[in-house]
């Protein structure tokens, strides 16, 4: 038998054979990993600079919220376009407005209109307003006369605030004319809201001026409605005249303006009118059908008026049936 020492001497030669085959042959394989390896590098790590590219860093800008609670008006600032409008040599001016509209989705769409019949100081203390002088008193109490300066947006005041100036209005019909007109949610689900509501606006106002005996001219008259889109007055219509030269077919100025019940005080009369006028159909319809809660959301489409709808379905003559909240209920 061979000693140990012997044998080691015998195979280490051949050892050393096969490290040296083992590391030439491993050489290319790490070179190509380490090749491979910079290839792959995080992307981040191989990208320039913005700055170097000359692009400039982009600007975050803040949300602005979709709904911001509107200031309100001041009383002179509520009459500074009437008392423009007078100055300018108009008599009488028309405001109008709309409740139960868009966001509704049962009842009927109101609409009111308002006039001043009387100079602002026969029922307003106002120093500083560039009124016509008038010999005339306040045809108002003093506690009337306090709760008419303070006629805003109706958004803007409580329910007992709307209640008390719609009273003052209906209690002084000397000074105050005014008007309403509906339509149903049977016809505005054949014509659709927007035609329903600016028929109500031209049936609104007109009924006024004839009321009244206003006179149709358009140096005398002028009519304000809020939001973005005027009537079409439709009187020369219903009266059936075929001469272009009769009474009938003269009209007057119907101007829109967006967030008029904020800024003209006749629009927001018209508006307080036209809400506390909605606020009591709704409340007759809660009277019939109590457990759809009309008198809480009033016919708009709030969620607990949907998950009613859920439970226990639409109903004819009240909801709007071709609403998308509506429809298939």
């Amino acid at each position: 038998m061979l000693p140990v020492n012997a044998i080691l001497f015998s195979i280490l030669p051949a050892i050393t054979v096969v490290n040296a085959f083992n590391h030439s042959a491993a050489a290319p394989i790490r070179q190509r990993q380490q090749n491979i390896g910079h290839r792959y590098q995080p992307l981040t790590s191989r990208l320039r600079p913005a700055t170097e590219l000359g692009l400039a860093k982009r600007r975050v800008t803040p949300v602005k919220k979709s709904r911001q609670k509107k200031k309100q008006q001041s009383l002179e600032s509520l009459l500074e376009l009437e008392s423009d409008l007078h100055a300018r040599g108009y008599r009488y001016v028309i405001g109008s407005d709309d409740a139960g509209g868009a966001g509704a989705i049962a009842g009927p769409v109101v609409v009111a209109s308002c006039c001043l019949l009387k100079p602002f100081t026969s029922f307003l203390s106002i120093p500083s307003l560039d009124e016509p002088s008038s010999s005339e008193e306040s045809l108002v109490s003093s506690s009337e006369m306090d709760i008419l300066s303070k006629v805003n947006d109706c958004k803007e005041l409580t329910t007992e605030q709307r209640l008390e100036i719609y009273n003052i209005i209906h209690s002084h019909p000397d000074i105050f004319a005014t008007t309403t007109a509906q339509r149903s949610p049977q016809h505005i689900d054949e014509i659709n809201l927007t035609r329903a509501t600016q028929e109500a606006f031209a049936e609104s106002i007109e009924t006024l001026v004839a009321q009244n005996d206003l006179p149709v001219d358009k140096d005398k008259v002028y009519a304000i409605v809020d939001g973005k889109v005027s009537p079409k007055l439709y009187a020369s219509h219903r009266n059936q005249s075929d001469s272009p030269d009769d009474e009938s077919f003269k009209t007057f100025s119907v101007r829109p303006y967006v967030n008029g019940d904020a800024n003209v005080y006749t629009v927001a009369l018209a508006s307080i009118i036209a809400r506390v006028t909605h606020e009591t159909a709704m409340k007759e319809l809660h009277e019939q059908h109590p457990d759809y809660g009309f008198a809480n959301h009033a016919g708009y489409g709030r969620k607990d008026h949907i998950e009613v709808l859920h439970r226990l379905g639409s109903l004819d003559g009240v909801h709007r049936m071709s609403f998308k909240q509506v429809k298939g209920r």
